[in-house]
């Protein structure tokens, strides 16, 4: 009886699964204008590490992840949009991705996102 239960709930998970991907998939992708329109809205309302201090932990820590993490989205919006207005600030989003991890781990933040 246990082993046709267990069959039944892998099955279960299985189509699950493959709705849940054919659904990925089935939805349309973001336009590169839309795309650089959200980035752009949304870099405007990163905190700035300026206005941070590394004496208040948390508050820091949770900056320098927020800027890294908007870093990793420049990168994969440029590398799926090459031609858009955000290639040429690409560069420099990187270098402060590493220069924000390096600060990151030196105060021994954790990952909060």
């Amino acid at each position: 009886m246990r082993i046709v239960r267990a069959s039944a709930c892998l099955t279960t998970v299985a189509i699950l699964l493959s709705e849940g991907a054919s659904l990925a998939a089935a939805a349309p992708a973001l336009d590169c204008t839309t795309e650089a329109n959200i980035l752009s809205r949304d870099q405007s309302e990163l905190p700035k590490l300026e206005f941070a201090s590394p004496q208040d932990r948390p508050p820091y820590c949770i900056t320098l992840e927020t800027n890294m993490a908007f870093a990793g989205r420049v990168k994969a919006h440029v590398a799926h949009c090459p031609g858009s207005d955000f290639a040429a600030a690409a560069t420099d989003w990187a270098r402060m991705q590493t220069v924000y991890s390096k600060l990151f781990s030196q105060r021994r933040c954790k990952r909060a996102l």
